[in-house]
């Protein structure tokens, strides 16, 4: 029978995977702040935050870079087992998720510049109720995350689909407007762009949720979540 381990190295693994968790979350708020600043950065025609916001990225990917150093180090030198393991893997692809978060944000807050030389176009409004659909989604992921809330990760799982339907939406509404006024179209396309990158971090929260669930039992949730008429 191998001897327990001194307590001094439990005590520093512990830390280890504590400093892990806020790390965690020190990235899924400044995610959600970029995101929230890009939609302000739209919303509000606001050059500058929309600048501000594209330099920001650079600290969450610096994030990004911390979690997978300790990962590594944890993979390492602790060699975690069973519970400790999963939760170090969700970490890591809740970290991924995440940094692609930042960079959609990021791409949002360039497209806003474009817009931001033109006339306001109408159905800008509609992609800010899509915007806080988007964030919504990845405030309770990360929530659930963080508490390892199965239950609010699985209605996280669950409302993408009407996310997904009010992306189709603002779609539609984006390709009428160019369909009454052609001069639009580049404009429009910024606007189809920036739509298309919230629809895609509902997919990223959906991503983290599916982590919670696997971080709780080990297994990962069926890869196609209800469609339409088939959701419950």
């Amino acid at each position: 029978m191998s001897e327990p381990l001194p307590r001094h190295i439990v005590t520093s693994y512990e830390n280890e995977l504590q400093r892990l968790d806020a790390l965690v979350a020190e990235m899924g708020g400044r995610a959600e702040q970029q995101l929230e600043q890009a939609t302000r950065a739209v919303l509000e025609r606001d050059d500058g935050l929309a600048r501000e916001t594209v330099a920001q990225d650079q600290v969450l990917d610096a994030l990004e870079h911390e979690v997978e150093s300790l990962i590594i180090r944890l993979l390492a030198l602790r060699h975690p087992m069973a519970i400790d393991l999963r939760h170090t893997l969700a970490a890591m692809k809740a970290s991924n998720a995440l940094e692609r978060v930042g960079d959609y944000a990021k791409n949002m807050a360039k497209r806003a510049l474009v817009l931001n030389s033109v006339p306001v176009i109408e159905a800008t409004a509609s992609v800010g109720r899509l915007s806080t659909l988007a964030r919504r989604q990845l405030i309770d992921a990360i929530d659930a995350f963080t508490r390892r809330d199965t239950a609010l990760a699985a209605d996280v799982w669950r409302r993408d689909q009407e996310l997904d339907d009010m992306h189709a939406g603002v779609t539609q509404e984006i390709f009428a407007c160019v369909a009454t006024d052609p001069s639009l179209i580049e404009a429009c396309t910024s606007l189809q762009f920036i739509a298309k990158n919230l629809e895609r971090v509902g997919d990223l929260a959906t991503n983290i949720a599916e982590m919670v669930q696997f971080d709780a039992t080990g297994r990962l949730v069926e890869p196609t979540r209800p469609r339409g008429g088939e959701a419950n």
